[in-house]
């Protein structure tokens, strides 16, 4: 009897649980939402041609692959399953890679693509990324609450009459494609609404509106028009609307400038950089604001700007847990930077026209100036024991060079490896050879110091699109979450979790693991984290 009144007692509380979950779900619908539709749960590689409707919850990131195309109707309501814990898995996400989505709504149903949370916050999920794709559309999306909003690489999707706001990094990003952007209202994104980099071409960027955020729009070693765009609400009188840098070449004409002026509008931050500039209003009211045709429809409000004083996304994690603890963070005040080496007993920090020397106990370092001709946008950097050498993305070069009492000199530089496909992340030394990624972070090119490869590793299981390091007998790397240990032939022997998010920079000193973190970008905190490995066998696949 005893037994029977438990079974019936847990009865009781399952029916009630499900009961619940079930009117939590229909009590979170939108107002406008069919509730008699059941809801659908997406996750892994779409391996035939799809149409999506309704409410989808997505609870594994998505892959539509070569060959497969992925329909959206307009009202399609997708939800991902929001991630906050460090020791999760990676964030959810949603790529195209070779193969085709139409995310087709309408002025009246847009497409959402957010985060599943009752109450969202920025980075809840991992975003959109597209891949060598030319026949997908976004049309009259909205996208908000991620990490990144629309990516694209090596392609050319058109995005228009969308709404792009509170991403944790980049509203719009690209590299080596050719969209066409127009119609957008982007706003509160972390880092930049929109961002180019790394050898787009001509690119158009028409009737967009830039509604407040930290900085509205950068470019890179690209080729783009911007025409008729309208950018107001922003209250940093120390930005620029438009900032232009590296090999660009940006023709900027008839958008208006609200709150900045000929000074603060436009700005070429490398003379590398060509800029054609006219008729644009800078607070005159002479070109009209762009007509969207579509409301700015909330489901929530977020409250803040990502990277904001009060931002709740978790940029750092915890400073001690099972597998690693942080020793020390050095570095405030002196920006995030992509490259980092340790070296004779300092950190070396390179960036765009300077290399900081770092002492990594009391902090203080020595700055020495860098002939930006030959090292301009470096994405990796490590140490022979007699010379440095440092990855450059933007000239796809890698540099040979030793430091004097004042400056930089330059040795030798050569081509990367494939370096038709772009430029990667990070690059390393064993003393003997060294070591970079192709573009995709399949394969590992181990190279003679003269350029010549030696031979290809082919990575089973490692995105080597990432940081990484040699310690004497396995490299490390970043991956998602965690940093990993692997041996030259791929295979993975350590995990620890990672300590902050967004690492840029890796390196070795003998006992101690060193990494360079964006945590956020617009936050001057001390980004440079020195990381003692505790047990890197507890973490398994």
């Amino acid at each position: 009897m005893h037994i029977k009144k438990k079974i019936l007692i847990a009865i009781i509380l399952s029916v009630s649980i499900i009961s619940t979950s079930i009117l939590v779900y229909f009590l979170l619908l939108p107002a406008n939402e069919d509730q008699s539709v059941n809801p659908v749960f997406k996750g892994g590689t779409i391996s035939q041609d799809e149409t999506w409707s309704g409410v989808i919850f997505v609870n594994q990131s998505i892959l539509v692959p070569k060959g497969v195309t992925l329909t959206i109707l307009p009202g399609t309501q997708i939800y991902f399953k929001p991630c906050r814990d460090y020791k999760s898995l990676q964030y959810i996400g949603f790529a195209v890679v070779e193969g085709t989505i139409i995310a087709n709504g309408t002025s009246t149903k847009q497409i959402w693509f957010t985060s599943d949370a009752d109450e969202p916050i920025n980075g809840d999920w991992g975003g959109i990324e597209l891949y060598r794709t030319n026949t997908s559309i976004f049309n009259y999306v909205i996208v908000e609450y991620a990490n990144m909003g629309i990516a694209q690489f090596d392609s050319k999707v058109k995005i228009s009459h969308s709404i792009i706001r509170w991403i944790n990094s980049e509203g719009i990003y690209m590299e080596r494609s050719k969209p066409v952007i127009e119609y957008n209202l982007l706003y509160q994104n972390g880092y930049h609404e929109i961002a180019l980099e790394q050898y787009n071409y001509d690119v158009e960027i028409r009737n967009n509106i830039f509604a407040g955020g930290h900085v509205p729009f950068i470019v890179f070693d690209s080729n783009v028009t911007l025409e008729g765009n309208y950018f107001y609400n922003y209250n940093n009188t120390y930005l620029t609307a438009v900032q232009i840098a590296g090999i660009a070449n940006a023709t900027v004409i008839g958008n208006r400038f609200d709150g900045f002026d000929n000074n603060t509008a436009i700005k070429l931050l490398q003379n590398s950089s060509t800029l054609i500039c006219e008729n644009n209003d800078f607070g005159e009211g002479f070109i009209p604001i762009p007509e969207l045709g579509f409301e700015d429809v909330k489901h929530s409000i977020l409250g803040y700007t990502p990277g904001d004083p009060g931002d709740l996304f978790m940029y750092v994690y915890a400073s001690l847990d099972e597998t690693r603890s942080v020793a020390r963070r050095i570095g405030a005040g002196l920006g995030f930077g992509w490259a980092l080496e340790y070296a004779n007993g300092y950190i070396w920090k390179l960036e765009t026209g300077k290399l900081l020397k770092i002492d990594p106990i009391l902090s203080n370092y020595t700055e020495y100036s860098v002939d930006t001709s030959q090292v301009f946008g470096p994405r990796g950097m490590c140490y022979d024991g007699e010379y440095f050498w440092a990855h450059d993305h933007s000239l796809l070069n890698i540099v040979k060079f030793k430091v004097n009492a004042t400056a930089v000199t330059i040795y030798d530089s050569f081509p990367i490896p494939e370096y038709e496909t772009g430029g990667r992340q990070g690059v390393a030394t064993d003393g003997t050879y060294l070591y970079i990624s192709n573009r995709g972070g399949t394969k590992l090119f181990e190279l003679y110091k003269n350029g010549t490869i030696h031979r290809t590793i082919n990575l089973s299981g490692i995105d080597l699109y990432c940081p990484f390091t040699w310690n004497g007998t396995h490299f490390w790397s970043s991956a998602g979450n965690m940093l990993i240990a692997w041996t030259k032939e791929g295979e993975i022997v350590g995990r620890i979790y990672d300590v902050a998010g967004g690492c840029i920079g890796m390196s070795w000193d003998g006992n101690y693991l060193w990494g360079i973190y964006r945590t956020c970008e617009t936050w001057n905190d001390a980004k440079i984290f020195q990381i003692e490995i505790l047990n890197d066998s507890l973490i398994t696949p």
